[in-house]
């Protein structure tokens, strides 16, 4: 069963979130997960797909903005949506030595679906786009020698796309193996509803982050150092376990965020809205954020407009004719509603995916991680009267 944040007694910022809370409360959005392995074992590694629209509408564009606080990790695609402005494949995350099988896999579900559609080259061409493929880091509980996905697990993401009804938080997916303020942390989700001055027409913002970041003694909850806290009432224990917790990447990790809004808003706008999830990063993560060995990279989707028209290209004597499409657009003077929204979805799914690795793991070579001890931040936000 399902346990957030929310049921700790705590709900970030002050919108309504969507009806499950989740990336899944946007229109048209689907979620594939897979895991391998199990708890206790060399590994628990896996692979989240994401399509920002139905599988068989994956070719229309969607317009994108990126973001990136610190560059070490990768999302690929960068280039395209900082020149284009637009995505037209899936999203996927895993663990840093995965990312090429994922990315490869990725071309082959488009050429196969391209040519079920019974598309030509010309038209897969036409269509265009890299791939979206973003990691983390799973060296500190996985086998770093042990922990690459199989092409067979990730065709089993994609077609999980159409079946799964609701994401699986925590060590989960490309979560599998991600650690977050050095508990488990990994796959995390969130959503808020805006409301628009015309009718009764309402916006959705969902978030979907892969937590692998941070130092205990940084994290914060509803404004309370809770993590120096645990620290300090651990301080042997945690003394100890600093001795053997790697360093560099192994230690700072990284965090992927996805946000997907049904909201209209172009590549400009949406770079504006990826840029606010570091509101809600550093809500959780304070002033050790965006450290130097952290990857956080951060993506915003747009499925309202149609950036272009497929095969709408027209050539005369080799030139092609100018044409132009007709947009809706979010008016900037109204728009800081929509990053509220990105932040407070962003600051819940972090916490959302530790909540999820509450029980703990144990990883490669018998490592211990105890999850977030949820019944000791249920009564610190009792106490200091954060509980709405």
């Amino acid at each position: 069963m399902r346990m957030t944040i929310r049921d700790l007694g705590y709900v970030p910022g002050q919108l309504a979130p969507g009806e499950k809370n989740s990336i899944l409360d946007v229109p048209g959005v689907h979620v594939g997960q897979v895991t391998v392995g199990q708890d206790g074992s060399d590994f628990l590694k896996g692979v989240t797909v994401i399509m920002p629209r139905h599988p068989d509408d994956i070719y229309t564009p969607c317009y994108a903005g990126m973001h990136t606080l610190n560059g070490n990790g990768e999302v690929t695609g960068w280039y395209q949506v900082k020149d284009w402005g637009f995505i037209n494949t899936p999203i996927a995350l895993t663990n840093s030595c995965s990312l090429g099988t994922v990315f490869q896999e990725s071309w082959t579900w488009i050429l196969e679906r391209s040519k079920r559609m019974g598309l030509s080259v010309n038209d897969i061409s036409h269509n265009y786009g890299t791939p979206i493929v973003g990691e983390t880091a799973d060296w500190w509980l996985n086998d770093v020698y042990q922990s690459m996905i199989e092409a067979k697990d990730v065709k089993q993401a994609f077609a999980n796309t159409l079946t799964q009804t609701e994401v699986q938080e925590g060590q989960f997916g490309g979560g599998a193996g991600m650690t977050c303020h050095m508990f488990p942390g990994g796959t995390g989700t969130s959503s808020r509803v805006v409301d628009a001055l015309e009718g009764n027409k309402k916006y959705t913002v969902g978030v979907l982050c892969q937590s692998n970041y941070g130092l205990k003694i940084d994290m914060n909850i509803a404004g309370i150092p809770m993590g120096r806290m645990l620290v300090k009432e651990n301080s042997a224990k945690e003394a100890e376990r600093a001795k053997s917790t790697p360093g560099g990447k192994a230690d700072d990790g990284s965090i992927v965020i996805i946000l997907i809004t049904d909201a209209p808003m172009l590549p400009h706008q949406l770079t504006r809205l990826a840029q606010h999830a570091t509101v809600g990063l550093s809500q959780v993560g304070g002033h050790g954020t965006g450290r130097t060995h952290s990857g956080d990279i951060f993506l915003a989707v747009s499925t309202a407009n149609t950036p272009n028209e497929v095969n709408s290209v027209a050539h005369v004597n080799g030139v092609s004719k100018v044409e132009h499409n007709t947009v809706e657009l979010i008016k900037n003077e109204s728009i800081d509603t929509l990053f509220r929204a990105a932040s407070e979805a962003t600051e819940e799914a972090i916490l959302n995916s530790m909540v999820a690795g509450r029980e703990g793991r144990v990883g490669h070579g018998g490592l211990h991680l105890e999850g977030l001890p949820v019944e000791k931040v249920r009564a610190w936000l009792k106490q200091y009267q954060v509980v709405v």
